[in-house]
C-alpha cells in the first residue's frame, strides 16, 4: 500500500513537472498591441514636447521664449512637439492628420473659450509634418498653415535640418497667425491701473491727515480691488497647463 501510494506521487510530481512551463514573455505582435493602447505621448512641457530628439538646445530654448511671449502678449497658445513615428503610440492604419487632431484635443492646446491653440507636430520616421489648428481659427487660415509648411519648414526637412526647419516654422506661425502687439498696446491698462491706484493712495492719506478716516479706509479697501484685477491681468493670459481648447481638424499638413 505504501508502495502505491509512493508511485501514485511520483508519477504526479512528474506530471507536474513535465506540464509546468517558464514565464512566456510577449511576442512581437503582443508587444504592437500593449505599444499602440498608448493612444498619445504625455506634454513633458507646455511649449516645446521634443520626443524624437530632433530640436538642439539653442533653438528649443529659442522657440521657447518666443512662444512664452506670445502667450504672455496675446494670450495664444503654440505648442511644438516632434515624435520618431505615430506608430510609436498607434497602430499602422492610423491617419496622420486624425493623430494630430487627437492629440491637440487630448491635450487641450488653446484657450477653451477661444479655441485660439496652435499644434506644429513633426513625425520625423513618418516624414510627415503638419500645423494643427484651434476651431477658432477661420478655414482661410489653413492655406496660411500650407504655405509655412511649403516655405518654411519642408525645405529644411529635406536636407535633415529637423531643428532648423522646426524652429523657421515656429517664427512663420507666429508671424502669420498672431499679432503683434506694442508694448503700449499690451501694458496700457496695466498702466492705466497703476495711476489709479496711486491717485487713490494719494487721496486717501489727504483724507486721514484731515480726519476723514471713514473715506481714507474706504480708498484703501478701493487699492486692494484695483491690485487684485492688477493681479488678475497680469496673469489671465499665461497659464501652467493648457487651456482646454480643441480642433475641428483645421489646419494643413506636409511630407518631404
Amino acid at each position: 500500500m505504501n508502495k502505491s501510494l509512493l508511485t501514485i506521487l511520483l508519477i504526479a510530481s512528474f506530471r507536474l513537472g513535465y506540464g509546468a512551463k517558464p514565464e512566456e514573455k510577449p511576442t512581437p505582435v503582443e508587444q504592437k498591441n500593449i505599444t499602440q493602447t498608448m493612444g498619445y505621448p504625455k506634454p513633458e512641457n507646455k511649449y516645446i514636447n521634443d520626443f524624437a530628439k530632433a530640436i538642439d538646445n539653442a533653438d528649443a530654448e529659442r522657440i521657447k521664449k518666443s512662444l512664452e511671449s506670445v502667450e504672455e502678449q496675446t494670450g495664444i497658445e503654440i505648442c511644438v512637439v516632434t515624435i520618431n513615428s505615430i506608430q510609436d503610440y498607434q497602430g499602422t492604419e492610423v491617419n496622420f492628420e486624425k493623430f494630430a487632431t487627437g492629440l491637440f484635443n487630448t491635450w487641450g492646446i488653446g484657450k477653451k473659450d477661444k479655441n485660439n491653440g496652435v499644434l506644429l507636430l513633426a513625425a520625423i520616421k513618418n516624414r510627415k509634418v503638419r500645423i494643427e489648428l484651434g476651431s477658432g481659427y477661420p478655414s482661410s487660415h489653413d492655406h496660411i498653415a500650407a504655405q509655412i509648411i511649403k516655405t518654411d519648414i519642408v525645405p529644411y526637412f529635406k536636407q535633415g535640418q529637423y531643428s532648423r526647419g522646426i524652429y523657421e516654422g515656429s517664427m512663420a506661425i507666429i508671424k502669420s497667425l498672431t499679432k503683434e502687439t506694442s508694448w503700449f498696446d499690451y501694458y496700457k491698462w496695466h498702466i492705466l491701473l497703476w495711476i489709479l491706484i496711486i491717485i487713490c493712495i494719494g487721496v486717501a492719506i489727504s483724507f486721514f491727515r484731515s480726519g476723514k478716516k471713514g473715506w481714507g479706509w474706504g480708498l484703501l479697501a478701493l487699492v486692494g480691488i484695483l491690485l487684485l484685477f492688477l493681479w488678475n491681468l497680469s496673469s489671465s493670459n499665461k497659464s501652467d497647463g493648457f487651456g482646454g481648447g480643441k480642433s475641428s481638424g483645421g489646419g494643413a499638413s506636409g511630407d518631404w
